[in-house]
């Protein structure tokens, strides 16, 4: 996911942005932004994908294994060996290249439903900047 930063205030215009007000205002964003996303990705699933989806999120360990299950030897898959470049514990591998294979199966369009929306996410904060820097 894209990480809410500095560099993205600045990138909005909000660079001046009070130190005390940054880390709610990016939380607020992110959060802007992860609910943009999941309103465009819904639109286009079955109420059945939603709720599995929503079980892979909540790392619900059947359902990641279920699904594992079915991607075969997944340890060799090149998404598998790209997480694992992050460091990250085996159990957030797993579920993270779940999520990214039942993503491209179920939900091709994901990476540019993010692009899009992260994109509209920034140009609105931008024509605000202003009113969000004055409190309004």
């Amino acid at each position: 996911m894209y990480k809410f930063d500095d560099q993205f205030l600045e990138e909005v215009g909000l660079a001046n942005m009070p130190a005390e007000q940054k880390q709610s205002f990016l939380d607020y964003a992110q959060e802007q932004l992860e609910i943009r996303i999941g309103e465009k990705m819904s639109a286009g699933m079955t109420d059945a994908q939603i709720e599995e989806f929503e079980k892979i999120i909540d790392g619900d360990q059947q359902t990641v294994d279920g699904l594992l299950a079915n991607l075969g030897d997944y340890k060799n898959d090149e998404i598998y060996q790209r997480l694992l470049q992050n460091g990250a514990s085996e159990a957030t591998i797993v579920n993270d290249f779940v999520t990214a294979k039942w993503l491209n199966q179920n939900c091709p369009q994901y990476q540019q439903i993010i692009a899009d929306s992260l994109a509209g996410l920034k140009t609105e904060i931008s024509a605000n900047k202003d009113a969000i820097l004055a409190g309004e």
